[in-house]
């Protein structure tokens, strides 16, 4: 990229959610040229990080609806996760609510641990309920996911050693 472009899409994808810029974000997603939805600067920060980090509900809303969205990002500072960054720099109880959902619905995952070994439940202040519950139940749905696929997995391997045989009389 020459001087003379400015700053690519990605860039002022960045810059937007950074300065809770909705309209812009908006506009950037709509526009026909290709986007790295997930593309990261130098310190691993997606769009969705700054969006969460400045708890801007809306930015969040609209990165949160895109295709190939990756919620479970980790920056290269913190190894803090876009629900990370939401629990932790979100002044408003609601904010981080209504934050944590959206990103649960786009599939955050509430098990990753940061570099301080931290889940985002570990983060939310212990009077902070709502999100706490939406947090343990959200791990609880991972969880059992993940049981299901490791049954279903088991399953599969019994019945191919099983039936993968031929014997001849």
């Amino acid at each position: 990229m020459s001087n003379e472009e400015g700053a690519s899409h990605e860039e002022q994808l960045l810059s937007a959610c950074m300065m809770d810029q909705s309209d812009l974000v908006k506009e950037l997603l709509r526009s026909p040229r290709t986007l790295d939805i997930n593309h990261t600067n130098g310190l691993g920060y997606s769009a969705l990080h700054y969006a969460a980090r400045t708890g801007s509900i809306d930015c969040v809303k609209l990165l949160a609806g895109e295709r190939g969205i990756n919620p479970n990002l980790q920056d290269r500072l913190d190894m803090d996760t876009p629900l990370h960054k939401a629990l932790i720099h979100c002044e408003e109880s609601e904010d981080a609510l209504e934050l944590t959902k959206l990103l649960l619905k786009a599939g955050s995952d509430p098990r990753i641990l940061n570099k301080k070994l931290q889940r985002p439940v570990n983060l939310v202040e212990p009077e902070e309920e709502d999100i706490r519950r939406l947090l343990l139940q959200a791990t609880l749905a991972f969880d059992s996911q993940r049981i299901k696929q490791v049954d279903a997995d088991k399953g599969k391997t019994e019945v191919e050693s099983d039936g993968g045989s031929c014997s001849s009389d």
